[in-house]
């Protein structure tokens, strides 16, 4: 099921709501940064491992990582959306104290594109964030719910029908979505969008 791309073309990074309402979750992400780097030497991992943070005692959204390399759904989340995004990617739990075992996974999409406009764009720093990335609209895969650049394998960027889906199913006050490009010249790109 592919979900078409209503409007502008557009690309965003998917970010939960900070604050006292939610507590959220570190995922340790070094395995799935190896495969993703080097994918003929490092497998694919078969589950992640995240710890809480924030306001232990709050409750949890449905989005609960702001990780660049690793988006986190809970089991809700992801049912709903692996019609429209399993055939991009791979669904993998991820495990937390005092979690069941399928309570939490990590979406890891397998598109990687070359789509990005390096003479218009700035060059990955060291940790590989592109602080300021303009894409190739044609080149965009927008069918795809987000993926990964030949430039930067690890970070994920949303395609706009996707982040407003996670949005709505998630809730519009548990999910930021941070513009990192738009079609629309007249739109304006956060400053820093896959930075904290």
């Amino acid at each position: 099921m592919n979900l078409p791309t209503n409007g502008t073309l557009d690309v965003f990074r998917v970010m939960p709501e900070f604050g006292d309402r939610y507590k959220g979750l570190l995922v340790d992400a070094l395995p799935l940064i190896r495969w993703e780097i080097d994918s003929s030497t490092h497998p694919l991992p078969g589950s992640l491992v995240a710890d809480w943070h924030g306001n232990v005692s709050a409750s949890v959204s449905d989005y609960p990582s702001g990780h660049v390399v690793a988006p986190v759904f809970s089991r809700k989340l992801a049912d709903e959306t692996r019609a429209a995004f399993q055939p991009f990617g791979t669904y993998i739990p991820v495990h937390v104290p005092d979690g069941g075992p399928d309570d939490f996974c990590a979406y890891i999409p397998e598109v990687v594109a070359d789509c990005l406009d390096h003479e218009a764009s700035s060059a990955p720093d060291e940790a590989g964030e592109i602080w300021h990335a303009v894409f190739v609209p044609d080149r965009i895969p927008s069918d795809a719910p987000c993926f990964r650049l030949t430039d930067n394998k690890t970070f994920v960027y949303w395609n706009g029908w996707a982040a407003r889906l996670i949005q709505s199913l998630a809730g519009p006050d548990n999910v930021e979505l941070r513009l990192v490009w738009s079609a629309d010249p007249t739109a304006e790109p956060q400053p820093r969008p896959m930075g904290f």
